[in-house]
């Protein structure tokens, strides 16, 4: 039986995101919508402008969303693949490295889709030297993390250094390496919502098998968990879901963190029960995070990660006392 406290706060998560989705359709810089205002242009009461900028934060929202979700999630399998609650889909190098892979092709001039392009094959890049190095001492979680954090660094030294050549192209480059979702195309976020429909369906898929993680990788391989290759083909897996949305959004911070231990305080350590509300979580995080950028920035799109890390680091502080024994995995 559910236990009362977990459907209360279900109910509470699912009706704030609706609140944050209408918000989000409401505020903008042309001007603000109430409910009924955004009700009266969907059914055909309102000019073409109107319907068009609902149109273009609709979008908005789905790609705020897709991000939040993605690394969300994202950050749930990799602390359960690596037995370590301060783990975050970046702890990999996979941000790092698209982040510089961007940087490379803005450097070298190239135009927007292979901004992208460049941005995606850097997080991959950065995925495949930490899964090599961390081979040769036995790909264990504990090589993976040193060799990404270590790695990391490297990217992020070489990504300073580009940006400090840059010159006057640093602006823009500056607003999608503190991560954005206000520039992110129709196309680009229709791309990330299938990306994250995806991984979902491949996450669900090996539920079980990351829920027996929890009780240590010998007693899984002894429930018949082949333990290594599930951390290696669900380390791609989140190589690739983290690598699309850097390419998309710029390297967005924190939420891959906080919102699993948020749904570890709220509904334990089953992986199975833990999935959908991180689901949730993380689309709050991350829309919520877009609807501040916009209430707070007066017309100018503030970094989103700023925002994410001021919003999830008091949570995590507090969660961290409260819920000592829920960082254990």
């Amino acid at each position: 039986m559910v236990p009362p406290r977990t459907i209360i706060v279900t109910l509470f998560l699912l009706a704030l995101l609706l609140v944050l989705f209408t918000l989000s359709l409401s505020i903008g810089a042309y001007r603000l919508y109430s409910p009924l205002d955004i009700l009266r242009v969907v059914v055909g009461g309102g000019s073409d402008v109107d319907l068009a900028v609902i149109e273009l934060r609709l979008w908005r929202s789905i790609a705020a969303i897709s991000v939040g979700v993605g690394l969300a999630v994202s950050g749930l399998v990799i602390q359960r693949l690596l037995g370590n609650p301060m783990a975050d889909p970046y702890i990999l190098g996979i941000s790092p490295g698209a982040a510089l892979g961007y940087l490379i092709a803005v450097s070298l001039g190239l135009g927007l889709p292979l901004w992208y392009l460049l941005s995606f094959l850097g997080g991959l890049a950065a995925y495949s030297i930490v899964v090599v190095l961390a081979s040769l001492a036995g790909l264990t979680s504990l090589a993976l993390i040193v060799v990404g954090v270590s790695l990391s660094y490297v990217f992020s030294s070489a990504s300073i250094i580009l940006l400090y050549l840059l010159g006057p192209q640093a602006g823009f480059a500056l607003s999608w390496i503190f991560g954005s979702v206000a520039y992110v195309p129709r196309s680009s976020s229709l791309t990330l919502a299938l990306v994250v429909l995806a991984v979902l369906t491949v996450v669900v898929a090996y539920r079980g098998a990351l829920t027996a993680l929890l009780l240590g990788d010998e007693t899984a391989k002894a429930l018949g968990v082949r333990v290594e290759l599930l951390r290696l083909a669900l380390t791609a897996t989140i190589a690739f879901t983290v690598s699309v949305i850097t390419a998309a959004a710029g390297p967005v911070g924190f939420i891959g963190l906080t919102a699993p231990w948020i749904a570890r305080v709220a509904y334990g350590a089953d992986f199975s029960k833990l999935l959908l509300p991180t689901i949730v979580i993380g689309a709050t995080l991350g829309l919520g995070s877009d609807v501040v950028v916009r209430a707070v920035g007066g017309g100018r799109e503030l970094p989103l990660t700023a925002i994410t890390a001021l919003l999830g680091a008091p949570v995590l502080l507090y969660l961290s006392i409260r819920g000592r024994d829920v960082g254990r995995l």
